[in-house]
């Protein structure tokens, strides 16, 4: 049985009490060169505190936690027993930060997942070990404010500390499983990869109530694998509606997953 990642990670960061906001990077001479609000470079910091947290739940739970040595492969972390473990967990770090209207309310913000035409549908493409050894697939999801006033690269002296601005505050954060917080759209325009649904409000997507979340896994994956390539000229579908409708002239009709959506829609 895999790991319950959710209850784990919430724990061992409630009793670590950990404050994510990191100032500057410090050299062997005891300087600090501050930071930016570079949004690739703040998900790093992020990825760099939890690790430990992680790899911690892995040793209490027998297993291991192995990196990710490319960027572009996925997941960022896979924990498991040993190399022929079935039931590998992928898990994923993201970050976004919050945008707003003229009128100060919050923009509906939304995540990255990962590609949709690589080891969904070659098993073995762009991903650290096959995509049928996974049993779950996890996004642990950051959420900040930028801080316009702070500066990259300055050079500060460490005991002039306080003086320096964090580049980000009001760090909030979920984990979920990747299907539960996926939307039916891509993540970007001109690319292969999943979104998440958008959302104002983080709880949806610590509940993971996206659409998927009543539609199932199987579901999900058979969606976001059929899903038409960017460059791909083929118009099959481009939503859950049109999904559904898709599946009537497969032959493979699913009215009763149809009305779950529909209900889901009007929640």
């Amino acid at each position: 049985m895999p790991i319950d990642l959710i209850n784990n990670f919430n724990t061992k960061i409630s009793q670590r009490n950990i404050n994510w906001e990191v100032k500057g990077l410090i050299s062997a001479n005891g300087n600090i060169f501050t930071l930016g609000s570079d949004s690739k470079l703040i998900g790093r910091i992020f990825e760099l505190i939890v690790t430990p947290v992680l790899n911690e739940i892995a040793a209490d739970n027998g297993y291991k936690l192995v990196a990710s040595d490319q960027q572009t492969v996925y997941p960022d972390f896979t924990m498991l027993r040993n190399e022929n473990d079935t039931d590998k967990i992928a898990i994923d770090i993201k970050t976004t930060y919050r945008r707003f209207k003229r009128n100060g309310e919050l923009k509906k913000f939304g995540y990255t997942l990962g590609s949709f035409a690589s080891f969904m549908r070659n098993n073995t493409k762009n991903i650290m070990y096959p995509y049928d050894t996974y049993s779950k697939h996890y996004v642990i999801g950051f959420l900040y404010s930028r801080n316009d006033y702070a500066i990259e690269g300055q050079m500060v002296n460490s005991a002039a500390l306080n003086t320096i601005p964090t580049p980000y505050r009001d760090v909030e954060f979920f984990v979920q499983e990747k299907y539960k917080i996926a939307g039916d759209k891509p993540g970007s325009g001109n690319t292969e990869n999943m979104g998440s649904f958008g959302t104002t409000d983080i709880n949806e997507l610590r509940l993971g109530n996206g659409p998927f979340s009543v539609l199932g896994n199987d579901i999900f994956e058979d969606y976001w694998r059929n899903y038409p390539k960017y460059r791909e000229n083929n118009n099959s579908y481009n939503s859950l509606d049109t999904y559904f409708n898709w599946l009537v002239e497969q032959g493979r009709a699913n009215e009763q997953a149809r009305t779950l959506y529909n209900q889901w829609l009007n929640r």
